[in-house]
């Protein structure tokens, strides 16, 4: 599936204050996540050899490809490139395969089996939280969710994409959003790091102000929101995008959590990619883990898809308890055909979701926002996903978008593109992008599927917590990444 991002911004409620008198329990620094995913420093040192053995093997396959499948673009350019691509590029990366198989073979051996005692993510933090100090604010949080499709190049061609570093450096600049743009939580325009002191009575009644604004508040923006908190992006499944974006993106967000869920062997299979999951916080995780989901079929089964659910502290408030956060990022079962997989897949969640939660928190915590973001494979609208759209998950978490089971809101718009349209002049460009969306009545030829409904299905990318936050304030959908994505 290829899909442009969205974002909400939510104005968010705790789910408990204090009791008058009550004294909660006090933190003063939160606690911070190991960087590496091993115990030992030699097991990491061992797994980056492993690695850098058997990278001239990955690259050259991933060569060989790209010479021989083309994009819907270089098609267009004519016969005669795409002959001299063949007939030079695959046997040349076929030798130069053939020849660095035993270094690879070697790098194989070092580096599988220590996905036996590898803790299933990586940890990045590119700065330290100062000492708190009494700040009262407004809280607003701000989430990004996007499918990026960044495999390895030869991979990314058979869904018409190519060039997967040049794509991911043009994702960089449009997702590293300067830091000033947007004060972390209680600022008000003054200058502090993550665990700044907020008010909760102040996050209540901003809340209640837009409880009663029922119609769905979604716009079309080009450009990405400033100031974002999170982002949440799926498949990023290529290590060196993954280390392109976090190396663009850590001046924005500090704390990041890649390469999540295991690749090589895992159970009774062998595990080609991980999940492809990557999360980019302004604020410290306090606890990370990850579930992988057992019912994978297919080509599916090739990728550790699963579920990542992470706490966040978002500040302290007047009492000194600590204001968290969850985020559960997950990206579900992608052939349309196995909707019983999804449908099991999200009952897995649910409770993962739920067991996280109740390991993690802590007497004296306000929880302040509860998100489930990703690509979930499937839309609202269409018939052939009736089975998805009745699951109790949307009991529990609501989805901006939908009005009730094979019904969306007025205002909610597809986002999901059809691969061979992904270099057409409508919708290659965002300025593009966003006039066919505004003329919607063009939209069911570049839709992915087709729907029975005449409003245009969106898929779920960001759902919250009913218990904890009442509808997001804002739903735009960004056509910021037409053409890369």
């Amino acid at each position: 599936m290829i899909s442009p991002c969205s974002h909400i911004t939510w104005e968010v409620k705790p789910s408990q204050l204090p009791a008058p008198g009550e004294q909660g329990a006090v933190f003063l620094h939160p606690m911070s996540l190991s960087e590496s995913p091993f115990n030992c420093p030699l097991f990491g040192l061992i797994f980056s050899l492993g690695l850098a053995l058997l990278f001239p093997s990955y690259w050259f396959v991933d060569r060989l490809l790209s010479c021989a499948v083309a994009t819907s673009a270089e098609r267009s350019q004519g016969w005669a490139l795409r002959l001299l691509r063949l007939l030079l590029g695959v046997p040349l990366y076929l030798l130069l395969f053939l020849l660095s198989l035993p270094l690879g073979i070697l790098g194989l051996l070092l580096w599988a089996p220590l996905h036996q005692i590898r803790r299933p993510f990586c940890y990045q933090k590119t700065s330290h939280v100062p000492p708190e100090r009494a700040i009262e604010g407004k809280g607003t949080f701000l989430f990004i969710s996007a499918n990026l499709c960044l495999l390895p190049d030869g991979l990314a061609r058979f869904s018409n994409l190519g060039h997967t570093q040049r794509r991911t450096a043009r994702i960089c600049n449009l997702l590293a959003l300067p830091r000033a743009s947007k004060e972390p939580w209680g600022m008000d325009g003054k200058s502090e790091d993550s665990a700044s002191l907020c008010s909760t009575n102040d996050v209540l009644a901003m809340v209640e102000t837009h409880k009663e604004d029922r119609e769905f508040p979604s716009e079309i923006s080009v450009g990405f929101p400033e100031g974002a908190d999170f982002l949440c992006l799926q498949e990023v499944f290529d290590g060196r995008a993954a280390r392109k974006l976090r190396r663009l993106l850590a001046p924005s967000f500090p704390h990041i959590l890649y390469d999540v869920g295991p690749s090589g062997p895992y159970r009774c299979g062998f595990r080609f990619f991980n999940s492809g999951l990557f999360l980019a916080s302004r604020y410290p995780p306090l606890a990370a883990k990850y579930f992988c989901y057992p019912n994978a079929r297919g080509e599916d089964s090739l990728a550790a898809k699963g579920l990542l659910c992470v706490k966040v502290q978002v500040g302290v408030n007047e009492e000194q308890q600590r204001i968290v956060g969850y985020i559960n990022c997950t990206h579900l079962h992608a052939p349309e055909a196995d909707s019983c997989v999804r449908f099991d897949q999200m009952s897995h969640l649910l409770q993962w979701v739920a067991d996280f939660q109740s390991e993690n928190s802590e007497a004296g915590e306000v929880a302040v926002f509860d998100v489930l973001c990703g690509d979930l494979n499937f839309d609202n609208c269409s018939a052939d996903d009736h089975l998805e759209q009745t699951h109790h998950l949307f009991e529990a978490y609501r989805d901006p978008c939908r009005d009730c089971a094979g019904r969306d809101r007025p205002g909610a718009l597809g986002t999901l593109l059809r691969a061979e349209h992904l270099y057409h002049e409508a919708v290659n460009t965002p300025e593009n992008m966003k006039r066919l969306w505004i003329g919607s009545s063009l939209l069911p030829s570049w839709q992915g599927s087709q729907t029975t409904s005449p409003s245009l299905c969106a898929s779920p990318y960001l759902l919250h917590q009913r218990r904890l936050s009442d509808e997001g304030r804002e739903m735009p959908i960004c056509p910021s990444v037409a053409g890369v994505t």
